[in-house]
């Protein structure tokens, strides 16, 4: 079962202090920000000696959104701190904090270096299960009436500018979106075009053009009897979080209109490279269930924990028998039972495809005692490394929402992501949006490193791993095998459906193809997941009562 380390990203680095003790205590962290390499200028006046990521890093440690307020109460001792010989002024503050806006690779590099050090101190714990989710971020524009020239022959005027929709409306959207057939448009609300000019991002809605000043940012207009009521402008911020600290290993900015499948990629690419390994399963919302992403993670052997999304071919899950049903579970092509997990595989050769193999639950033939395979592209969506009888997989998929507690905190602690008027940087563009989430990334496996004692210092965390109760995971298990009983895709004995669950745990802990040689949740993991199967009670759900699907 996975494992979770709780008290791992409390608040320890509150102060700036704290901050730079530990920076200086190990300057190879730091090196990719450093002023010298990182802010050199070809022409004018040098710039002032000092490091400017570690005021940065303090700026965003303070959860203040201005910077002008922040930097009439950084004290003298922080600059000197910093390595600045006197207090810089504030349009220096201001010009050199936008000049970190060009290399906010450098902070991810940084809090990279951190993340692959956690996964080693861990054994493998770190990364190996990541929640995949985001949330909206607010832009510091509105919509003015911009209609000039000929456009004023067709102009609709209204006699009262548009309110700007709150992030809990684009947010209702937005779900109301992810249950419906993926496309890979731009989302645009009712707005009917954009285009971009010199001075910002111009929106035709309504009849009516309007002016957006940040060209970057994505647009949702709410129209009705005709005009603009209302409309929400900003940018979306994915993170992915560690199943096992809590804490985001990763964050990606994009433009609102930009649907969360066509950005995932850099996301997970992003992930990836922090890492310095492939997680092992990805947990995610019914916005990211579209097949090019189930592709993406079989191919790099991956589980995916996503719910079902309708699509152009049908609006629900649906047998394909005699091969495979709808939870993708494999039948046996003699006989028809239902199959058990083998193994799978996906990095055989260069030329090699994602298979599984898997065996029938119940010979009634010579043939069938074969190990049979199917290609995994033959669905993507249901053909699965980690199938959904498993208990892995429905710990994983029933945990997720507790991961998006990670906004709240981001916005709380970093005010990354601001979602209102106080909350939201004045700053316009895409480009302080990221900074300041790669920044935050930094400070949080700072605090987590440090908390756990992975940079060499003591434990200061003096809570332990937790693991799944056997109740939990027995009623997690037992609703989508009752379901299945009660739709007869399963003929499968108690006694066989405890070996067959048992295989595919033993293929995730360490098993043959993309799962690792060594367990990655420590030398008991078998006996955790026996302990919980040993738990399920099996009871037949009766034929005219199904229970409800599970998703």
């Amino acid at each position: 079962m996975p494992a979770r380390l709780t008290g791992a990203i409390n608040n320890t680095l509150s102060k700036w202090q704290d901050i730079f003790d530990l920076l200086d205590a190990h300057p190879a962290l730091w090196e990719p920000v450093r002023s010298e390499s990182l802010l050199v200028k070809s022409e004018g006046r040098p710039r002032m000696a000092g490091e400017w990521a570690f005021a940065y890093l303090a700026f965003v440690n303070s959860a203040e959104r201005e910077l002008l307020r922040w930097y009439r109460t950084a004290p003298v001792e922080l600059w000197e701190r910093a390595g600045f010989s006197q207090t810089p002024s504030y349009h220096a503050a201001y010009k050199n904090f936008n000049a970190l806006e060009e290399h906010e690779a450098s902070f991810r590099e940084v809090a990279a270096n951190m993340i692959r050090l956690a996964v080693d101190a861990s054994g493998g714990k770190v990364g190996h299960a990541v929640h995949v989710d985001g949330t909206e971020a607010e832009t510091h524009s509105r919509l003015i009436h911009d209609c000039h020239g000929a456009e004023l022959s067709s102009c609709k005027r209204q006699q009262e500018l548009p309110t700007r929709a709150t992030n809990a409306d684009a947010r209702v959207e937005r779900h109301r979106l992810a249950a419906t057939v993926p496309t890979d448009d731009n989302l645009l609300g009712a707005a009917d075009e954009m285009a971009a000019d010199e001075r910002g991002l111009r929106v035709l809605v309504g009849g009516c053009w309007y002016l957006l000043s940040d060209n970057e940012a994505g647009i949702r207009a709410y129209v009705r009897d005709g005009k603009v009521r209302k409309f929400w402008a900003g940018y979306y911020n994915a993170k992915a979080v560690d199943h096992y600290t809590g804490a985001v290993l990763a964050v990606h900015t994009t433009s609102a209109s930009v649907q969360e499948h066509i950005a995932y990629p850099d996301l997970y690419r992003q992930l990836k490279h922090n890492l310095g390994v492939t997680p092992k399963a990805v947990v995610a919302d019914r916005g990211y269930s579209v097949a090019s992403l189930f592709e993406l993670h079989t191919c790099d052997g991956v589980a995916s924990v996503i719910p079902w999304r309708p699509n152009w071919h049908s609006e629900g899950p649906a047998d394909h028998l005699p091969e495979y049903d709808r939870h993708g579970i494999p039948h046996c092509a003699h006989c028809g039972h239902e199959g058990t997990f083998h193994r799978f595989q996906h990095d055989s050769g260069p030329n090699d495809e994602p298979r599984l193999w898997f065996r029938c639950s119940k010979p009634s033939k010579p043939e069938c005692k074969r190990v049979q395979s199917l290609l995994c592209k033959a669905n993507w969506r249901l053909l699965l490394p980690l199938w959904r009888t498993s208990p892995a997989y429905q710990v994983l998929r029933i945990s997720h929402n507790n991961y998006e507690a990670a906004h709240h905190r981001w916005r709380e602690r970093y005010a990354v992501a601001g979602d209102t008027k106080a909350d939201r940087p004045k700053r316009r563009g895409i480009g302080v949006q990221q900074l300041r989430a790669s920044a935050a990334l930094v400070i949080e496996w700072l605090t987590v490193c440090h908390r756990q004692g992975w940079l060499g210092g003591p434990v200061l965390n003096e809570r332990s791993e937790s693991v799944l109760s056997r109740d939990h995971a027995a009623s997690y298990c037992s609703r989508i095998l009752n379901y299945r009983h009660a739709l007869g895709l399963t003929g499968v004995l108690a006694d066989e459906m405890l070996d067959h669950q048992a295989e595919v745990a033993a293929a995730y802990k360490s098993g043959t193809g993309s799962f690792g040689a060594t367990s990655a949740y420590g030398p008991d993991i078998v006996f955790d997941v026996e302990d919980a199967i040993e738990g399920i009670e099996w009871q037949k759900a009766e034929p005219d009562e199904p229970p409800e699907p599970p998703e």
